[in-house]
């Protein structure tokens, strides 16, 4: 293999790619975000504890405490204590005691000792051990608490990814310190029809793939209503607490409005 070009922010690895560089290894700080998009015959390493989002049809082989989400017909090959979450069609190889999540139609090979979460009938597993949570609880209480959402005085904290302006792909504005109210709230467990949200930043992030902001909102558990299939989410008719602007981990931190 040829020797790799090392990177550690999202510009070195499009300044590598860009020119033509076929082996990178992605050695950010804990924290920071990269993404990766198809890019020909570039293989990309990801080490350490590097975050990377995987686009279209990109190739990325993923070390260490990595954590991939990969979307679209991207390829992970995952070792060590890697995590991956795949969504769309995209593939993944699981080795050692890697984590994968498996949504929508991805297709996941994995060792005998590779965890696989399962979200959809969908997806196609061969090995590994297979945890199935394709029967997702409907009750908003019991919901809350299979994905580890914190709960407090009745009002569970969720998330929303959005864009520079602090607005949703459906037109909502979630600018901090506002109250979103939906317009068009329908009482159901079906998309549509309400404020749609999600347990973490990274899995708001599967609604909307540009996103560049993320905010932690307030909903009262006695309005939100899951959502079941493809990545997990919920709605609601109303925010409960302003919008908080946080990073795609969840930390708090102050912006420019």
């Amino acid at each position: 293999m040829t020797d790799p070009i090392t990177v550690t922010t999202q510009a070195e690895l499009d300044a590598a790619i860009a020119a033509g560089a076929r082996v990178i290894d992605i050695r950010s700080e804990p924290g920071s975000y990269i993404t990766v998009r198809a890019c020909d015959s570039t293989t990309v390493m990801a080490c350490d504890s590097t975050t990377v989002t995987a686009y279209d049809s990109a190739t990325v082989m993923a070390c260490d405490s990595t954590t991939v989400t990969a979307y679209d017909s991207a390829t992970v090959t995952a070792c060590d204590s890697a995590t991956v979450t795949a969504y769309d069609s995209a593939t993944v190889a699981a080795y050692g005691s890697a984590t994968v999540r498996a949504h929508d139609s991805a297709t996941v090979t994995a060792r005998p000792r590779v965890a696989v979460h399962c979200h959809s009938r969908r997806a196609s597993i061969v090995g590994g051990v297979i945890i199935d949570h394709t029967q997702e609880p409907t009750d908003p209480d019991a919901w809350c608490a299979y994905h580890g959402i914190e709960v407090a005085d009745g009002v569970a904290t969720v998330y929303k990814a959005v864009g520079d302006n602090w607005i949703s792909p459906h037109g909502t504005s979630y600018a901090p310190g506002t109250l979103p109210e939906a317009a068009d709230w329908r009482d159901d467990n079906d998309c549509g029809g309400g404020l749609h949200f999600s347990p973490s930043p990274a899995e708001a992030t599967a609604y909307h793939r540009e996103a560049t902001r993320w905010l932690a909102v307030g909903v009262s558990v006695a309005d939100l209503r899951p959502i079941l299939g493809g990545a997990p989410k919920c709605k609601a008719p109303r925010v409960a607490t302003p919008c908080r602007p946080v990073t795609i981990d969840g930390d708090p931190i102050e912006v420019q409005s």
